[in-house]
């Protein structure tokens, strides 16, 4: 069974006020490690031991219009994308290169993203075209502050109807998509079943870290926070570092490691700086996957602050490796964390909140190896590769009649 995956957005733009419309937009055409550490890369090369040939599409843009084969026997392949101004492809991928697109024309089953990306109208027409099943893989569960909401009020009204009318599965990535889907129309038998993004379970596992306190110049009986996260004001990744300055009351020798990039970084650096903090933060930007394994083992507690998300990788992976969370309940990230079961889901996104229930975790050295441990399992049961790979192939099968 051929399958072609419509991913048109391959890596996230650095957006700001002044540069929505030229963001800084990573391109991993030259990265083969970044190609294939690509989650949906991963999650097709697991339906390729199923024995189905995946195609997978990015935008030209971010393969710098070059094509690559995984050893899985994966292709990769870019679809060129027009309107490059005043919005980067990379914030609104226009792709009608899709509806002749020879991964498309050969496909038995076409899967798209989001209900609301221009690039899945397109694969809805090129499903019609070809009278082959589309799958919407969708996570989006609320709508858009304008003016994208405007967007969408449009799009939905001009071509929603496309979309509804030749999609035959709309699968939740977030268990609130299922609501939101319904809210755009589509009938509750096209909806379901949940399956959200995979994470990497062989790669990312518990493990003693290969890295030391001392490696940031602190000691070894130092508690050590550990935030994941692009420095964007969403992510608030201030709010960790007002959390740090509360926490150190009860905890003089707590420790935070950001790892991210971001349009916030000389902000975050100046905050910093202003809360006296030089010697307790260290800020890290993109390191490798074992790197990154290795910093999830050293922290006693992962933390996630943001004002607003949905299905953050670095919760998903941090679980996986055993690790227990604080995060803001937002978004979807309850279907991560559970409270008081995996973590602690915070719903009051105050520093002194956040504080105190960093210092709850690192106060019970038994419950977080408790809540590690129950992380890990739910990891394993709901997010793995294999887990994720098994469903879609059910999904599949069941669409292609």
């Amino acid at each position: 069974m051929n399958i072609a995956i419509v991913n048109p957005i391959a890596a996230t733009a650095n957006l700001t006020a002044g540069s929505v419309f030229r963001p800084q937009v990573p391109s991993v055409g030259n990265d083969v490690s970044a190609l294939r550490e690509t989650n949906v890369v991963e999650t097709a090369a697991e339906l390729a031991r199923h024995g189905l040939h995946l195609t997978v599409l990015f935008g030209d843009v971010f393969l710098d219009g070059h094509s690559w084969t995984s050893p899985e026997g994966v292709r990769v392949e870019p679809v060129d994308t027009l309107m490059r101004f005043p919005f980067h492809p990379g914030l609104l991928p226009a792709t009608p290169a899709l509806v002749k697109h020879p991964a498309l024309v050969d496909a038995d089953v076409i899967q798209a993203t989001e209900f609301h990306q221009p690039s899945t109208f397109f694969a809805a027409l090129a499903a019609r075209r070809q009278s082959v099943p589309l799958v919407v893989w969708h996570e989006t569960l609320r709508p858009m502050r304008f003016p994208g909401s405007a967007y969408q009020r449009v799009y939905e009204a001009v071509l929603g109807p496309s979309i509804r009318s030749h999609a035959h599965r709309f699968v939740p990535r977030t268990t609130r998509a299922a609501s939101y889907l319904r809210g755009l129309g589509v009938r509750r038998e096209e909806i379901g079943p949940w399956i959200p993004t995979a994470v990497d379970t062989e790669a990312f596992v518990p493990r003693r870290s290969r890295l030391s306190r001392r490696d940031y110049g602190w000691s070894e009986d130092d508690p050590v926070i550990l935030t994941v996260a692009r420095l964007h004001h969403l992510k608030g990744v201030d709010i960790a570092l007002h959390a740090l300055a509360s926490l150190r009351g009860r905890y003089p020798t707590a420790r935070l490691i950001v790892r991210g990039s971001g349009p916030e970084e000389d902000a975050l650096r100046t905050l910093t700086r202003t809360l006296r903090l030089e010697d307790s933060v260290r800020f890290m930007r993109r390191v490798t996957r074992h790197e990154m394994v290795d910093l999830y083992n050293l922290a006693d507690v992962v933390l996630c602050p943001s004002r607003w998300d949905l299905l953050p990788f670095s919760l998903m992976e941090a679980s996986a490796c055993g690790r227990p969370c604080v995060a803001t309940d937002v978004g979807a990230i309850a279907d991560i964390v559970v409270d008081g079961e995996t973590g602690v889901l915070v719903r009051d996104p105050r520093p002194e909140t956040i504080a105190a229930a960093v210092g709850s975790l690192l106060s019970d050295d038994a419950g977080r190896v408790a809540l590690g441990r129950a992380a890990r399992a739910r990891s394993e049961s709901l997010f793995s590769l294999r887990v994720v790979g098994n469903r879609f192939v059910e999904v599949y099968r069941d669409v292609a009649g």
